[in-house]
């Protein structure tokens, strides 16, 4: 096993420039979001084996994998697994929300980002649930539907809901190529992921806190604010069991 390596932790300005250029060249701000989120991840994975559920790119694995851990990559578009990478890990092509594991497979769950691509996001959550061993850890994160960029492709007009919002982004530019709402995007809202993450059995919800300023958790606690002001909320789990979580 390589020896862990320290992240580097990209400000919300470096995040920004990234994200403004993203159109033509993607991969640097995958990658910046990446190093973000694996270095306010605050949890030691060296030795663990996780799996990052929904790995796109493969950038979060690959610096899973620098921080220590063994990891398993899935996603289910064979468009977005990455061949070929001698730095990537394993990559597998399968649905988060049936996963071809057996229960407690894993010591932990990354999940970058991914429960406003499916239409069933406790599916997710069940699954979730069902790999990590017992006193394992998940962190999950997505950006929710009345943030800038809630609509991704669309962003700003999804502000007029998930019917209005692309209805008229398509009269005026065309139907995106990606992201299009209830086809490969669903409206997900804060009150709604929260109150799933604590209805799922077997995972205790120990953190929840907008992503990118994660000191202000109280916004979580706001019905409404919280829907236009987190942009991307994190969730950490721990799995029913001693554990090592603390929030």
């Amino acid at each position: 096993m390589t020896s862990p390596m320290a992240a580097h932790r990209p400000s919300n300005v470096e995040l920004l420039r990234s994200y403004l250029r993203h159109r033509d060249d993607p991969q640097p701000f995958l990658d910046a979001m990446a190093d973000r989120a694996i270095a306010d991840l605050g949890i030691d994975v060296d030795g663990d084996r996780v799996l990052d559920l929904g790995c796109g790119s493969g950038s979060d694995a690959v610096r899973l994998r620098g921080r220590g851990a063994e990891v398993v990559g899935i996603d289910l578009s064979s468009e977005d697994l990455v061949e070929g990478r001698s730095e990537l890990p394993t990559l597998v092509r399968a649905d988060g929300g049936r996963l071809p594991f057996p229960d407690g497979t894993f010591d932990g769950v990354y999940c970058s980002n991914v429960l406003e691509h499916t239409p069933d996001p406790g599916a997710i959550f069940n699954e979730i649930a069902r790999v990590v061993r017992p006193g394992g850890w998940s962190w999950v994160s997505w950006t929710n539907w009345y943030s800038p960029v809630g609509g991704h492709d669309i962003m700003v007009l999804n502000y007029l809901g998930p019917t209005l919002g692309p209805a008229l982004w398509t009269r005026l530019r065309g139907r995106p190529e990606r992201n299009v709402p209830f086809d490969g995007l669903w409206p997900t809202y804060v009150g709604k992921m929260l109150a799933l993450a604590r209805s799922t059995e077997g995972l205790r919800l120990v953190d929840a806190k907008p992503r990118y300023y994660p000191s202000q958790r109280w916004l979580l606690r706001v019905p409404g604010l919280r829907e236009v002001a987190t942009w991307n909320c994190v969730l950490l789990f721990e799995r029913a069991g001693s554990g090592r979580v603390t929030s």
